[in-house]
């Protein structure tokens, strides 16, 4: 089977935080923060019965460790296993372990410009797998080599082409909020969407009261072998300046989900994602067992830039 990169989402108590991290560097690459008194081979915890998926040569990325915004990322050597667990302030945890190989253990900022774009570190749900695995692959080696640490005269041209365009990223976002408020905004991505093949955009009332927690209804048609296979997504519109701690559009989201049967649910805010924005998404999709994402500041330039260029710069 193909080797897997499985996320692990922060660990919020930082005392716990510092333990686990601690015990990565030991060989234990530790996952809990969940109600469990027997292995996962004893008794079917549905929360965490993902990892009895983990299999040797998978790799493991720790995101936020040992602080906000930094990685931790090793080889897994052994398959599942139990034990008596962490001491912490509120008892035993951290009782499931996967043994890595301590000699792969590689630390990154998230941000790393030897991280390629496609890779997802910023997992929505306590465990997730990264699905960009040849990418992700390609990343550690980058990491290992500081490929872009020394860039060649003649990539140079390209890489600083790219910085300045990314310079311009946050005036796009900007301007899509100063010129998209509230309702607007709702039409402005609706248009986006619906210019994505087999998609299907619905603007969906106006306001809490009428929406029931979906701004637009969107979904993905993708034929396969004759068969038309959908994806309901629930999406949320936010034109915000600043940072974005509003949680009330998650909320507003998992009504949207359980009132239309939804597959998932996406926030798009012109502000810049938050620590605690993003830990709030992840506890919501936890809670629901759906992917809840975020596309934020911008990454709402880029997504206008790929799918509706002509929004921005006319036919």
């Amino acid at each position: 089977m193909k080797q897997q990169i499985y996320a692990f989402a922060k660990i919020g108590d930082n005392k716990a935080r510092k333990l686990v991290y601690d015990e990565i560097k030991k060989g234990k690459s530790r996952f809990g923060m969940w109600i469990q008194t027997k292995s996962l081979r004893e008794k079917w915890y549905g929360q965490n019965a993902f990892l009895l998926k983990i299999k040797k040569d998978d790799w493991i990325v720790h995101v936020n460790m040992p602080e906000y915004g930094k990685c931790v990322a090793a080889k897994v050597i052994e398959e599942y296993g139990f034990d008596e667990g962490l001491s912490c302030d509120w008892g035993k945890d951290f009782n499931n372990f996967i043994p890595i190989d301590k000699s792969t253990i590689i630390e990154f900022s998230r941000n790393d410009s030897n991280i390629l774009p496609s890779v997802n570190l910023s997992p929505r749900r306590r465990g997730q797998r990264v699905l960009q695995v040849d990418d992700f692959l390609s990343s550690i080696e980058n990491l290992k080599n500081n490929t872009f640490g020394n860039i060649s005269k003649s990539e140079r041209p390209l890489v600083h082409l790219q910085e300045k365009v990314n310079k311009i990223l946050p005036k796009i976002a900007s301007e899509i909020h100063r010129m998209n408020k509230n309702k607007e905004f709702e039409r402005f991505l609706h248009r986006i969407f619906d210019k994505m093949p087999n998609t299907i955009s619905v603007k969906n009332g106006f306001g809490w009261k009428t929406d029931n927690g979906a701004d637009l209804i969107v979904e993905f048609e993708n034929p396969i072998i004759g068969i038309n296979v959908s994806t309901k997504l629930i999406v949320q519109a936010k034109s915000y300046q600043g940072q974005h701690y509003d949680k009330g559009a998650i909320d507003q989201i998992v009504t949207g989900i359980k009132e239309y049967d939804a597959d998932a649910g996406l926030l798009i805010t012109t502000a810049e994602e938050t620590e605690e924005l993003e830990d709030y998404v992840r506890e919501k999709s936890d809670e629901i067992q759906k992917i809840i994402d975020v596309i934020a500041g911008i990454d709402v330039a880029k997504f206008v830039i790929r799918y509706a260029p002509e929004l921005l710069i006319g036919e």
